[in-house]
């Protein structure tokens, strides 16, 4: 079992190091805008960044080739001006830069790493294989550039990231980025209470990753997953889990925003009935959040550190600071 490594707090006046580790932000105006309003949202906070040499590139559908993407990476966490390194956007193809990682120069030279989406390629396997807390969480150009009305999120990920306090509470009256109201509240889809350590992301790059055995310290860990796909992939998948025997493993399930269920009109069916249909001879705690996924407003979520979960009363609690 890994030594935990927490990264130092960030304070203001830190800089914040920029990179693309997967797709190219050239593909949509959009994105443009939102990066460029995102880096502008940075200084407000009082933050000054660095851009990667290569993280406003175009390779195909890249932002550049894998040895470039992963150069990028590891001259930011290198470089002892840089204190966090942030991912300006997901994509599908950060899993080339995977098996160019240095995890010994990420070990060595600790510091706060955040991103979602495809960045679950990048954040799991580092808590997995160095013991460094990552955060799953807003990135650039989503989650700082081109979503409104963050506020609430914002202070969280701040007392997270400069305070090391990971505080998780149900807002109401969320909508999603494509104007349609959340359901308020959290659910509780198995009840009971579990303690672990946290780490998730993206269900499909989580999937893969066991299989490719870049994510293996699953023993007794409170899992937390996402997806943008409909009811019926998101069953083959979870029961791919299964069959890798993970739900044997954890002692707790914490489920996101699912969009894409929402609008599976032909396979319409609720996640939380897929999960116990497919567990159903366990009996570890299952909550389900709306502050978790695509489409969506995002908490910060530290991957590593204790937590617990009791889905009976609909609370989650870090055990312990995130950071140092």
């Amino acid at each position: 079992m890994y030594k935990v490594i927490k990264p130092s707090r960030l304070n203001k006046g830190d800089t914040i190091g920029i990179i693309s580790p997967s797709q190219s932000i050239n593909i949509e105006s959009e994105q443009t805008e939102g990066f460029y309003k995102g880096l502008e949202k940075l200084k407000q906070f009082g933050f000054n960044y660095k851009l990667g040499k290569h993280s406003q590139g175009k390779y195909f559908y890249s932002a550049a080739t894998p040895e470039q993407r992963a150069e990028d990476l590891h001259d930011m966490f290198r470089d002892p001006e840089v204190k966090a390194v942030l991912m300006s956007i997901g994509g599908e193809t950060a899993n080339e830069v995977l098996p160019l990682l240095d995890f010994e120069l990420i070990k060595n030279n600790p510091k706060i790493f955040i991103g979602m989406s495809d960045g679950t390629t990048l954040l799991a396997p580092t808590t997995d294989k160095t013991g460094l807390i990552t955060f799953y969480g807003p990135d650039l150009i989503y989650g700082f550039g081109i979503q409104k009305d963050t506020k609430k999120f914002d202070e969280q990920m701040w007392k997270c990231l400069v305070e090391g306090k990971a505080e998780f509470h149900p807002l109401g009256n969320l909508i999603n980025d494509n104007g349609k109201k959340i359901p308020d509240g959290w659910k509780t889809i198995r009840q009971g209470q579990a303690k672990g350590k946290l780490i998730g992301g993206y269900l499909e790059i989580l999937m893969a990753l066991i299989g490719a055995k870049y994510l293996n310290n699953l023993e007794g860990k409170i899992l937390f997953l996402e997806s943008m796909e409909g009811s019926h992939t998101i069953h083959m998948r979870l029961q791919y889990l299964k069959l890798m025997g993970i739900f044997n493993r954890i002692n707790g399930l914490i489920l996101g925003y699912f969009p894409d269920i929402q609008n599976d009109e032909k396979f319409y069916r609720e996640i939380g009935d897929i999960v116990l249909e497919i567990t159903k001879d366990k009996n570890f705690p299952i909550l389900q959040v709306n502050e978790l996924g695509h489409l969506v407003k995002n908490y910060t979520w530290p991957m590593g550190i204790e937590f617990e979960l009791d889905a009976t009363n609909k609370s989650i609690v870090a055990l312990e600071d995130c950071v140092i």
